[in-house]
């Protein structure tokens, strides 16, 4: 008997209730992110977003139907874990927004990318199978072409379902971008420093129509920022130095500049090394154009 048998999607559970639905001596066992029960083919992840300060910090977070989650320190499960389809096991996620409170059950989670580090922890990427984001979502970033979708997943040892459903998921390598941004910008905007993850947009600095398939999914190619930015960026109006300062278009009306509160004051928090191609092209070919 599998110990998912019981359990109910989007239900939430805490962990006492687990250990007794188990039957486990305690909750010393699931007390941690990552849960291998003996003799299941069946892997648990336990990931909090907003952790107590004593603990580590990873970076978890969901974003639509894709969860973002770092690896353990210690590297123990990294490998079991991305070889997790391809060996037959399942891996099953139990999420909650802030520490103290009782986990939701999403079920089965797909290992749609990972980056494997030894200097920090492993970053994994993956896709909630029982979530389908909305179309309105969808429709907030350009959607990946299949073709797109396929070469970043087959980056995985998947088996032949799980990278069925992997790769019709539309829009898989713009939401890995984006998702990516958050996680190079620790989920704020790259000038003001705004959090709120519903108003940030994850825009390209060459555009998408203009990356080949390499620059489409890069990150560096890529800031997250609020809507008033994010659209002046994209229109060419604003743009930025390799030293991190703005660059305003002559185009855009002083008052205009006044009203969007666009001063001289503005710019990057960070410039990354990987970035600066890309801002170059966007001050050649994007500004004031």
């Amino acid at each position: 008997m599998s110990l998912t048998d019981d359990l109910i999607l989007n239900q939430t559970y805490s962990r006492h209730e687990l250990a007794r639905l188990w039957e486990l001596g305690g909750i010393q066992g699931i007390n941690r992110g990552v849960y291998t029960p003996a003799n299941q083919r069946v892997i648990f992840l336990f990931v909090t977003r907003i952790k107590q300060k004593c603990l580590t910090q990873y970076n978890d977070y969901l974003d639509g139907d894709l969860l973002f989650w770092e690896g353990e320190n210690g590297h123990g499960t990294d490998e079991r874990i991305a070889a997790a389809s391809s060996k037959g096991e399942e891996i099953h996620l139990f999420y909650r927004e802030r520490h103290h409170s009782d986990f939701i059950y999403y079920g089965k989670v797909i290992l749609a990318h990972w980056h494997k580090r030894s200097d920090a922890p492993s970053e994994f990427v993956f896709k909630v199978a029982s979530l389908n984001i909305s179309d309105a979502y969808l429709q907030q970033e350009a959607v990946a072409d299949l073709r797109v979708d396929y070469q970043v997943a087959t980056e995985t040892a998947l088996n032949a379902i799980d990278k069925e459903i992997l790769t019709r998921s539309r829009g898989f390598a713009q939401r890995l971008f984006r998702g990516n941004l958050f996680r190079l910008w620790d989920g704020s905007c790259a000038v003001t420093g705004v959090r709120e993850p519903k108003v940030l947009k994850a825009g390209h600095i060459k555009p998408w129509a203009k990356s080949d398939v390499a620059e489409k999914v890069d990150h560096f190619n890529g800031l997250l920022l609020v809507p008033n930015l994010d659209s002046l960026f994209n229109e060419g109006l604003i743009s930025f130095k390799d030293d991190g300062s703005v660059m305003v278009s002559n185009q855009l009306h002083h008052e205009d500049q006044r009203r969007m509160h666009i001063t001289d004051n503005l710019h990057l928090r960070q410039v990354f090394t990987e970035a600066k191609p890309y801002l170059d092209f966007h001050r050649s070919v994007r500004f004031e154009k």
